[in-house]
């Protein structure tokens, strides 16, 4: 009896080794996809936002201008070095534009500025801007009835302007109000359109009588 006994021990050993191997390496796959996947999450770059420029904001002396030429009513800050510093010009209603608009510059110190930033006691705004010709200078442009144009014409005091990372602080002036509101449009400047109807009524001829 202890012949069959043993030689069935041996079998009865294979059999159990044949299917743990069988059943191990669905058990080994799982831990591996999931050391594959968090491998991958690992070596994937994180997105790096860039930390918005810290602003140096500093006060400026300097002088207020203003200047007509081809048919821009400007007023335009320099320093006291002779650099422009802020301008706010009236470009003329034509063709293209079909109205008139504020052009807004400022200096700036970088070269993919995306906005002018207008800090006063009447509120803040905020110009969409890009790079000028002028070096070192942004530019952007506004609807005559704005809350750009508002803060600009209501504000007293100082006037803070933020271009990238420059900040600006110089007192506003008269001139630049005076240019800001004759930029308005007129009153009635709009024609006025009549209805259809009316418009076909006048243009039939009246009947006769026969």
């Amino acid at each position: 009896m202890r012949n069959p006994l043993i030689a069935l021990v041996p079998a009865v050993l294979i059999a159990g080794w044949a299917h743990a191997q069988t059943q191990a390496p669905v058990a080994e796959d799982q831990p591996a996809e999931a050391q594959a996947e968090q491998a991958e999450r690992e070596a994937e770059p994180e997105e790096e936002k860039a930390p918005p420029p810290e602003v140096t904001t500093t006060n400026v002396e300097g002088v207020w201008e203003r200047s007509s030429a081809g048919g821009r009513d400007t007023a335009t800050f320099t320093s006291a070095t002779g650099e422009m510093l802020f301008s706010a010009s009236c470009i003329p209603a034509d063709t293209e534009t079909g109205n008139k608009m504020m052009v807004i510059k400022a200096a700036s110190a970088e070269d993919t500025v995306g906005a002018i930033d207008l800090f006063t006691s009447a509120g803040n705004a905020r110009v969409p801007a890009a790079p000028d010709l002028s070096p070192d200078t942004a530019a952007g442009m506004a609807e005559p009835v704005s809350q750009q144009t508002f803060v600009l014409a209501s504000g007293a005091g100082d006037l803070r302007v933020v271009s990238g990372s420059r900040g600006m602080v110089f007192e506003t002036d008269p001139m630049l109000k005076s240019v800001v509101r004759a930029c308005h449009p007129a009153p009635g400047a709009v024609p006025q359109v009549q209805p259809e109807e009316e418009a076909d009524e006048e243009a039939e001829p009246a009947a006769t009588n026969s």
